[in-house]
């Protein structure tokens, strides 16, 4: 089998699009979950274009081929993408988004240059099952609001008939219960909950799409997906029944057992497909139905009108059917429509009809995303056993170069895996590991190779950003760290970012505040010297789930600003800053929001805080001390403290001297 270089794959996918007509094709990076991290099989924007940073879109003309990416992987992309390829820097004023720069009038002179190729109609395609709905329909709307152009469906997705035999197969490993030891919540009370909603909404019932939702719905988990413990599926809940649409081989029998019991149903994961469109006759019957009646209903009303010549009917006095008490809390939205999640693909709500679909944010997600007791006490032990498996990592690290070992970024972080995977509950990386030497830590989402990284230098910055899925929590942790002598400039631009960290940290906001308001609070510090950082300050994190979880986040884009922070949400503490082609800074944590106990309680709206997870030491000799506050210092000391006590505790178990030295070492108060 022949395996076609960059420039081929362009030339065959574009001879595809001309067989079916197609002047513009949109390679998206997600899969048909709205996945960010992906099965091997479904990386096709990866494919097309060599670019795999995590995040990011292509657009193949007959004479362009552009791939949009944000800040992060600038870097990355400027060095994969090959010369057929223009990288357009998402974030720039100049840079329209990809959507944009689809729909732009062309009047826009630039614009008009990018486009002259399209043709008078010019059909714009994409596979409707990578693309959402909620993202699809206005930028329908906007594109053929020219009648010269028209944004199709493709069914068959043009890159896989490029990739061909070379496109792996889509995995089908087992699924496993997580009992409610660590879940905190049963199916069968998940399950109650979401038909109340619908009960209460008048919503016939509600499609789950999200891999991570469906995993979060049923207590099953999965490897189907690297670093993310779900599994292909799709699940279709009504206020009776519950049907679960997977990978038959990837059931064992004491799951079917588990899922039985519940009163879910499993069919087959292509079964989907035609349930909903079996769906969709049995709604456009009934809203027909609905209609004559209300039509036979009027006809007849207007008949018994009482006339001159009859008397009027006495009124009947009727029972009224109670309607569902509603928290006033809980926002309820009526509609008689299915209610899909935003995230949900065109794909599906083309299989249900857009009569009979509401759109809107997840009747999961919220819920999930708002952590019980048992998750945050499982989150709590097991940043614990990961705090003891950084300290081993680092203090072993920092001994093998001091003695002038060579040792490459990417055995380094084996390393690190193997000392992770001597804790309880390990079930493997919540993601690739970010193990950077100087200049590569000044690329935000650096991987390093398996053959060729680069020899981790004492004398240069080393920033390690990692994470760990345990049965009982996921961990997602950030330290940067010096072995030798840092510079002036080092130690300045970490200590603004550990000041924004701890900015961040200790700040209390009312209930309901949004990540984009704190935002400015993290990179405050380093707006001070002129310094930024071009990512989120955090997004959520799952329970033993997604190590990216929606919809809470901090962040400066306007998407940061659509859900407040309530208690229970977990999410990352991590503003950094990068030096291009120098060095690179990240300080991370994960955080739980809490309530706070505040003298006042003004507005009524309750006020809220951070709990630290994160127990890792945060080295103190890159810290320039004198731009700390009396405040700052204290926080640094407080933190060292707690982190000193619970994690020796679990370094003892393992009788690492070295690690409990250098543990005692870095939490010594400055």
């Amino acid at each position: 089998m022949a395996v076609l270089d960059a420039r081929a794959k362009l030339t065959a996918l574009r001879e595809l699009m001309r067989e079916r007509n197609i002047g513009v094709y949109v390679v998206p990076s997600e899969d048909a979950h709205s996945s960010e991290y992906l099965a091997p099989c479904d990386a096709r924007r990866a494919f097309i274009t060599e670019f795999n940073g995590s995040a990011g879109c292509a657009v193949i003309t007959q004479t362009e081929a552009l791939c949009w990416t944000d800040g992060r992987y600038w870097l990355q992309a400027g060095k994969q993408l090959g010369e057929d390829w223009t990288l357009m820097k998402q974030g720039l004023p100049e840079v329209p988004s990809w959507n944009q720069w689809l729909k732009v009038s062309l009047e826009d002179g630039c614009q008009k240059l990018m486009l002259q190729d399209l043709g008078p109609t010019t059909r714009i395609g994409i596979d409707p099952h990578v693309i959402s709905q909620a993202e699809a329909k206005p930028l329908m709307e906007a594109i053929t609001a020219d009648s010269t152009r028209a944004f199709v469906p493709i069914k068959d997705n043009l890159v896989d008939l490029v990739w061909a035999e070379g496109q792996p197969a889509r995995p089908a490993h087992p699924i496993f219960r997580l009992g409610d030891e660590y879940a905190g919540e049963s199916v069968g009370s998940k399950l109650a909950n979401i038909r109340d909603k619908l009960i209460k909404t008048g919503s016939p019932g509600t499609v789950v799409s999200n891999l991570d939702e469906v995993a979060w719905l049923f207590n099953l988990r999965g490897s189907d997906i690297p670093y993310n413990p779900v599994f292909f599926a799709y699940a279709i809940v009504t206020k009776h029944d519950c049907t679960l649409f997977c990978q038959p081989a990837s059931l064992t029998p004491a799951v079917r057992d588990y899922l039985h019991a519940n009163d879910v149903v499993v069919l087959e994961y292509s079964q989907v497909w035609g349930a909903l469109e079996s769906w969709r006759a049995l709604l456009n019957n009934e809203r027909k139905e609905a209609e004559a009646k209300k039509k036979a209903d009027a006809e007849a009303a207007a008949a018994a009108e009482p006339n001159e010549q009859s008397p009027a009917p006495v009124a009947v006095p009727k029972t009224p059917t109670p309607e569902p008490k509603l928290d006033p809390k809980e926002n309820i939205v009526k509609t008689d429509k299915v209610i899909i999640g935003n995230k949900a693909s065109w794909a599906v709500a083309n299989a249900l009809g857009e009569d009979n679909i509401d759109v809107r944010s997840s009747m999961i997600e919220a819920a999930k995303a708002k952590k019980n007791a048992t998750e945050i006490e499982g989150f709590r032990r097991s940043h614990i056993r990961d705090g003891a498996a950084l300290c081993r990592y680092f203090a072993w690290l920092e001994e093998v170069l001091g003695k002038g070992e060579q040792w490459n970024e990417f055995d380094a972080a084996t390393q690190l895996e193997n000392f992770r995977a001597q804790g309880k509950l390990f079930k493997g990386l919540s993601f690739d590991t970010i193990s950077s030497t100087g200049a590569n830590a000044a690329v935000i989402h650096y991987s390093p190779a398996e053959q060729g990284s680069a020899i981790i230098d004492k004398d240069q910055i080393y920033l390690c950003d990692s994470g760990a899925q345990y049965m009982d929590g996921t961990t997602d942790v950030t330290r940067t760290l010096h072995f030798g002598t840092p510079t002036a400039e080092e130690k300045r631009a970490f200590t603004r970012v550990l000041q924004g960290h701890i900015a961040l940290d200790t700040l209390v906001f009312p209930s309901g505040t949004t990540g984009f308001v704190i935002d400015a609070i993290a990179r405050s510090p380093l707006w001070a010297d002129g310094l930024d950082y071009r990512h989120g300050t955090g997004h959520g994190v799952g329970h033993f789930l997604n190590v990216h979880e929606g919809p809470q986040g901090v962040g400066p884009r306007p998407t940061y600003n659509k859900v407040g922070l309530v208690e229970g949400m977990v999410i990352s503490n991590e503003p950094g800053y990068y030096a291009d082609g120098k060095f690179g800074i990240r300080i991370e944590s994960v955080v739980v929001v809490r309530n706070a106990q505040t003298l006042n309680n003004f507005g009524d709206k309750g006020y809220l805080e951070f709990e630290n997870f994160t127990m890792c030491p945060i080295q103190t000799s890159l810290i320039e001390q004198s731009l700390l506050s009396p405040a700052e210092r204290n926080w640094i000391n407080s933190y060292h403290a707690e982190v000193q006590g619970k994690v020796e505790l679990e370094l003892r178990q393992y009788g690492d001297e070295r690690a409990l030295a250098w543990l005692r070492r870095e939490c010594v108060p400055i």
